[in-house]
C-alpha cells in the first residue's frame, strides 16, 4: 500500500511540473518576444531552458537533499545524474528521431558546428569532471559558468528579425514574469515531493539510483521537451524542434548538473561514467555525423538512433542492473 502512494505522489508531481513547465514555457516565449529575440535563439535558449525545467528542479532538490542529509548523497547522485543523462539520450535517440520520422530535419553547416559541436561538448565536459567518481564545486562552477558563456556567444551570434517583436505593456510583462517566478516556485515543491517518493520507491523495489533515473525519471522529465518539439514538427518548423532537443541536450548536462554540483558536490556512480555518458556522446557524435554528412536527419537514420536507444536500455538493464 506504501509503495501505491508512493507511485500515485510520483506521477501527482510529474504532472504537476509539466504544467508548470508549460505555464513557464508560455511566459518566457512571450518576454523572449518582447526582447526581440529570433526564433532560432529562442530554440537553442529559451526553449531548451524552459523544457529543461524538470531537470533542473530534480538537481536543486536533490542538492538542497545532500546539504540536509549527506549520507543520501550516493543515492540521491546516482537519481539525479540517472535522471539528467536519461532524459539527454532519450531525447537525441527518440525524440529526434521521431522529428526526423515526421518531417526532414535541415540544419545548415555553421549551425551543425555550433549546435551539434556544443552537444558534444558537454557530455565530454561532464564525463571529464566525473571521471574520478565525484563532480566537485569547482567542477560545477567550470559547467555552470561555461554554459552561460555559450549563451552569450548565442546571443552574440543571433540576427532577430524585426516581424518577431511582440511588445507588451509593463504591466503585461510584469504578469508574465510573475507566472514565470510562481511556476519556478511551484516546480520546486513538486520536485521535492517526486524526489522523496522516488529514494522510497528504489527502497521498496531494489533498483538502483541511476538505472531509475535514467529508465523511469528521465523519460518523465523530458516530456516537456517532447511535448514542444512535436508542437513545433505540427507548425512545420522540424528545426526547431531539433533546436529544442539538441539546445536542452546542452542545459542539462552543463546548466542542470552544472548548478547542483556546484551547490553540494555530486558522488559519481561507475556506470554513468563508463557506459551512460560514452553513450550519450556516442550518440551526438553519429547526429553530428548524420547531420555533416547530407545536412539532413532523414527516416532511415531516425529509425538507427532508435535502435540504439532499444540497445541501450537492454544492456543497461541487464548487464548494469546495480551502481558501481
Amino acid at each position: 500500500m506504501t509503495l501505491v502512494i508512493e507511485f500515485l505522489t510520483l506521477i501527482v508531481g510529474i504532472v504537476i511540473i509539466l504544467m508548470c513547465a508549460e505555464f513557464a514555457l508560455r511566459s518566457s516565449m512571450r518576454i523572449a518576444g518582447h526582447f526581440r529575440l529570433s526564433h532560432g535563439f529562442v530554440g537553442m535558449t529559451i526553449l531548451s531552458i524552459g523544457t529543461s525545467f524538470p531537470e533542473i528542479f530534480t538537481h536543486l532538490a536533490g542538492s538542497l537533499r545532500i546539504l540536509g542529509d549527506p549520507s543520501t548523497m550516493d543515492e540521491v547522485s546516482g537519481l539525479v545524474l540517472g535522471t539528467n543523462i536519461g532524459s539527454d539520450i532519450f531525447q537525441q535517440n527518440v525524440m529526434l528521431a521521431v522529428v526526423g520520422l515526421l518531417a526532414v530535419i535541415r540544419v545548415r553547416r555553421p549551425s551543425i558546428n555550433r549546435n551539434v559541436g556544443a552537444l558534444i561538448l558537454a557530455g565530454v565536459l561532464l564525463l571529464l569532471a566525473g571521471l574520478n567518481g565525484f563532480i566537485s564545486r569547482l567542477e560545477g562552477a567550470v559547467l555552470f559558468f561555461g554554459y552561460i558563456a555559450y549563451l552569450f556567444y548565442l546571443k552574440r551570434t543571433d540576427r532577430p528579425k524585426q516581424h518577431e517583436h511582440d511588445a507588451m505593456s509593463r504591466a503585461s510583462l510584469s504578469g508574465q514574469i510573475f507566472i514565470t517566478l510562481l511556476s519556478f516556485v511551484l516546480m520546486g515543491f513538486a520536485a521535492e515531493r517526486v524526489l522523496d517518493a522516488s529514494l522510497r520507491i528504489i527502497e521498496g523495489i531494489h533498483i538502483s539510483a541511476s538505472l531509475y533515473g535514467v529508465i523511469i525519471l528521465g523519460i518523465a522529465a523530458c516530456m516537456p521537451e517532447a511535448i514542444t518539439s512535436l508542437a513545433a514538427v505540427r507548425k512545420r518548423q522540424p528545426d526547431i524542434a531539433a533546436g529544442i532537443l539538441i539546445g536542452s541536450n546542452v542545459t542539462n548536462p552543463m546548466f542542470a548538473a552544472g548548478l547542483g554540483a556546484l551547490i553540494s558536490g555530486y558522488t559519481v556512480p561507475g556506470v554513468i561514467i563508463w557506459y551512460d555518458l560514452p553513450v550519450k556522446i556516442a550518440t551526438a557524435l553519429l547526429i553530428y555525423y548524420f547531420l555533416r554528412n547530407s545536412k539532413a536527419l532523414t527516416k532511415p537514420k531516425a529509425l538507427v538512433l532508435i535502435g540504439a536507444y532499444i540497445v541501450f536500455i537492454a544492456v543497461r538493464k541487464i548487464f548494469f542492473p546495480v551502481d558501481f
